[in-house]
């Protein structure tokens, strides 16, 4: 299925900036080069999270799996342009339905596990896929359960997708069972013989994080992967044959743009994990001797501000962590440099197609890197646009939506024209939603501000909330906190902190805004209550998630 415009087509083919590789092609390539080499390793807790003992592959042993599997899809009349919905958690098998998926022509829908029926049915209705693949169990819950359930409620009632199950139950094909079975390439020979699948054709529709409303589907193309896979592969330094480390979930850019891609590009070994379970995850570096991973920011400040785990930590393999979702800390990004040698690579992506990296091959400044994005890259053309008078923005320090246009870019949401219509503007640029500065520490970057959807507007001030996160995240006595607007009849909104503190550390709101005092805080901007929380509301990419947090105040 080709869904971009030809004059599209045309300007990114003759730019050599696409071309007619699809994502298996990269695999297959190492697979022919290094078939006695380790591609993939299962999470260590796999067998605690869906039952089954974890798995370690080569190349030639993933190969053939892949292999298997295209021929099970095929046996259960799968193709090209067929849609199919995936609920799974990190684990090799997910691996090969993205790769099998990729030979024949399908696309995947990927979905975090936590989506229950509410968004599955919501989903369902919008995708209207062929087919359905999920984990049967997900730590105590049966996502398997929890699919059938999603289909009764959706319009697919009366004739539902296929589904298919990693392992038994109550499913249309038990596909762990299914690619044990003798198979042949001949199958697919003659498939190929009949279908066309090029670099043009979508692979995925991932889902935006929903956090202002329904999700809105994202569709994208191999080309568009490969374009946002090669920014991030060598914006983050990989080497040939690295090791991975992928906390992530597999459904979205952080890890399918960030970490999978760049595994296809390096041709090393992926190791995967989710959810996020620090003991196994700080083992898994040392054991399969990780050389590049994610984390979000809150965790490396934790890990930076406990001193006992600090010190046992072994680091010793690793050469760079990247980081985002939210604003980094100047501290804890030349905290790692200056303890571990690491080099902490700043990310700012989304689904649609925005990537922006601020690693070593940028800057080698702790307080650039942690802030600051370059305006200019290979991939994208961005811009500032002042959000109330659709000007575009030249002088330093004046907040403007970014607005972005480039190979790794979407072509608009899935059976959304309005939604689409309104994301872009008339001469094709993505109106990303996000504030940005052009920097007076250097015009060459941008400064991050926030959301515009998340200012909150004071008296008719705005304030951009990530600004006040990150100044509060350096506190000693905090482990993690997210500031968020409450409603007032005289102010329209106010401020209120929400703040989850390190055992036997406490503040009072006095104390927290003289540390903002301390910090010359503009004094508008100061939070007006204090609420203690155990935890940070975030969602499976780390990013706070604000509306719950003003439900709380």
């Amino acid at each position: 299925m080709i869904i971009t415009d030809n004059n599209r087509l045309k300007h990114y083919h003759n730019s050599g900036e696409w071309g007619q590789k699809r994502l298996h092609d990269l695999f297959e390539e190492t697979a022919n080069r290094f078939p006695e080499r380790i591609a993939l390793v299962d999470p260590a807790d796999k067998e605690s999270l869906t039952g089954d003992a974890p798995q370690r592959l080569t190349y030639q042993e993933l190969a053939t799996k892949i292999n298997q599997l295209t021929e099970v899809f095929l046996n259960n009349g799968l193709g090209k342009d067929d849609i199919i919905l995936v609920q799974m958690p990190n684990v090799v098998e997910l691996i090969y339905s993205y790769l099998a998926a990729s030979r024949l022509g399908i696309i995947l829908s990927p979905v975090p596990v936590q989506y229950q029926e509410n968004e599955l049915s919501s989903i369902l209705n919008i995708l209207e896929p062929k087919a359905v693949i999920v984990s049967p169990a997900f730590k105590q819950t049966s996502l398997l359960q929890r699919m059938h359930s999603s289909i009764k409620l959706s319009s697919m009632d009366i004739h539902p997708p296929k589904l298919l199950a990693w392992g038994e139950g109550e499913s249309d094909c038990d596909l762990t069972a299914a690619i044990k079975r003798p198979s042949s390439s001949e199958q697919y020979a003659e498939y190929l013989q009949q279908q066309q699948i090029s670099g043009d054709d979508l692979i995925t529709i991932c889902w935006t994080s929903g956090t202002e409303g329904t999700p809105k589907g994202v569709p994208r193309s191999h080309n568009q992967w490969l374009a946002i896979g090669k920014a991030t592969y060598l914006g983050n330094q990989i080497q040939d044959n690295e090791t991975l480390l992928n906390p992530f979930p597999l459904i979205n850019m952080a890890s399918i743009g960030g970490m999978f891609l760049s595994w296809l590009y390096s041709g090393g070994k992926l190791v995967l994990h989710h959810p996020l379970n620090l003991p196994v995850f700080l083992q898994q570096i040392v054991s399969e001797k990780v050389n590049y991973t994610l984390a979000p920011p809150a965790l490396l400040n934790a890990l930076l501000k406990d001193e006992k785990l600090k010190n046992a930590i072994d680091f010793s393999s690793i050469r760079a962590i990247g980081s985002g979702s939210a604003p980094l800390d100047v501290w804890m990004v030349d905290g790692y440099k200056k303890l571990f040698d690491i080099e902490i690579v700043n990310h700012f992506g989304s689904n649609e197609g925005v990537s922006l990296l601020c690693g070593p091959n940028e800057t080698t400044s702790a307080e650039k890197r942690a802030r600051l994005f370059p305006c200019k890259s290979d991939l994208l053309e961005t811009r500032l646009v002042d959000v109330e008078s659709g000007q575009q923005i030249s002088e330093m320090d004046k907040s403007g939506e970014l607005q972005i246009k480039g190979a790794g870019v979407f072509d608009g949401y899935f059976k959304s024209p309005l939604k689409t219509a309104e994301a872009f503007t008339a001469d094709d640029f993505f109106k990303t939603g996000d504030l940005f500065q052009i920097s007076s520490q250097d015009p060459k970057f941008y400064t991050f501000i926030g959301r515009c959807k998340d200012l909150i507007i004071r008296g008719g001030m705005n304030i951009a909330p990530a600004e006040l996160d990150n100044l509060l995240n350096a506190h000693e006595s905090i482990l993690d906190v997210a500031v968020a607007a409450y409603p007032c009849d005289i102010m329209g909104e106010r401020i209120a902190a929400f703040v989850a503190f390190k055992p036997e550390k406490s503040l009072t709101l006095v104390e927290l805004t003289d540390y903002l005092k301390q910090q010359h805080v503009a004094s508008f901007k100061l939070p007006e209550k204090l609420v203690v929380v155990s935890e940070i509301p975030r969602n499976p990419l780390g990013k706070v998630l604000r509306y719950k947090l003003s439900e709380l105040s």
